[in-house]
């Protein structure tokens, strides 16, 4: 398929308000993003005299369900299909929130997270779990919908009742802004929007927030890597903290369906928030609105793999660790699995 190069793009709405394990919620107005259940997209697009460079390994051609292309020719260039020629690559596992890979696909991911708390924490030890279904939709060859995060969370702390629900959602655009298919490199950003409507005593609901992000991708030969940086900024600063989040992630392919992988992972919190007299926020999960959390950094790292089960199905899992004391900050280890469908 041919690189589609639209002189603008205008998304008069967006497709999804809201996507959780369960089912939907109900469209949520006034806010940030206005969405709707519906997705109108214009383009006006110009026809180059030269095609675009394609990849000339066979291994990077990726077959799309009948039914994708049959939206794809009912609409436009480009939609679920999304973009060709960086599907050597595979996606993160670890802090699946907020390291947002830069490529322009539809696919929809399935998230289990089981998280260690140290007992040496201000919470005193304990316990979070997450599953998600997180869904990707390509709406053309850059841009993509995403509803990032959904699902439900059991949490269990040495100081707080055991307690769980349904996480907060989030949704958000992705632009691809800077492609080079013949070196195998690609920039994207985008702006994620939280809301605050998950379960409080699953630690959810606390404040929305706004999180603009660029990510980055590059291949050499058998190796990948990707990187992101994400800011997180609450609408409420008394409520949560402010604070960059940034991601790195390298593997090797070592046969057609497995390549063993590293992640670095790293949060500096930029603001005090007051809502509770500690240093310690609550990560990437959530935020406990730390009254003593600015300046403070986190770093963590995970080992693992990602190993292509079938066509367009791969399961990848890592395995972290801090990089610091386990009485500095609310992470013991965590155990992150994460497949991913791509259609």
């Amino acid at each position: 398929m041919h690189e589609v190069r639209p002189v603008r793009i205008i998304v008069a709405a967006a497709l999804l308000a809201s996507v959780s394990l369960a089912g939907g919620a109900a469209p949520v107005t006034g806010n940030p993003f206005d969405l709707s259940i519906t997705a109108l997209v214009a383009l006006d697009q110009e026809q180059g005299d030269q095609a675009v460079p394609s990849v000339d390994s066979d291994a990077t051609a990726r077959s799309h369900p009948e039914w994708v292309h049959r939206v794809e020719a009912a609409t436009w260039p480009g939609m679920l299909t999304g973009m060709d020629g960086f599907d050597d690559f595979v996606e993160p596992v670890g802090m699946p929130l907020y390291f947002e890979d830069p490529f322009i696909r539809s696919d929809i991911r399935l998230i289990y997270i089981y998280h260690s708390i140290p007992h040496a924490s201000v919470l005193r030890g304990g316990k979070a779990q997450v599953a998600a279904a997180p869904i990707r939709i390509a709406l053309t060859d850059r841009l993509a919908l995403l509803a990032y995060k959904d699902g439900y969370s059991w949490t269990d702390t040495g100081i707080t009742q055991k307690g769980d629900g349904w996480n907060d959602l989030g949704i958000g655009l992705k632009y691809a802004f800077y492609v080079d298919h013949p070196n195998q490199t690609i920039f994207s950003g985008g702006l994620k929007w939280e809301l605050e409507n998950g379960t409080t005593r699953a630690l959810q609901g606390s404040e929305q927030e706004l999180a603009p992000f660029v990510s980055f991708a590059k291949g050499w030969d058998k190796w990948h890597i990707l990187a992101a940086m994400t800011g997180r900024c609450p609408l409420n600063r008394h409520r949560a903290n402010y604070s960059l989040v940034w991601n790195l992630h390298l593997d090797y392919k070592l046969t057609e369906t497995f390549r063993p992988l590293v992640e670095l992972h790293g949060i500096h919190w930029l603001s005090d928030a007051d809502r509770l007299p500690i240093s310690e926020d609550y990560l990437d999960v959530g935020s406990l609105g730390a009254s003593q959390a600015k300046g403070r950094d986190f770093f963590s790292a995970g080992v693992g793999f990602r190993w292509e089960i079938v066509d367009n199905v791969n399961f990848g899992v890592t395995y972290e660790f801090p990089l610091e004391s386990k009485s500095e900050h609310l992470q013991d280890y965590r155990f992150t699995f994460n497949t991913v469908i791509r259609f």
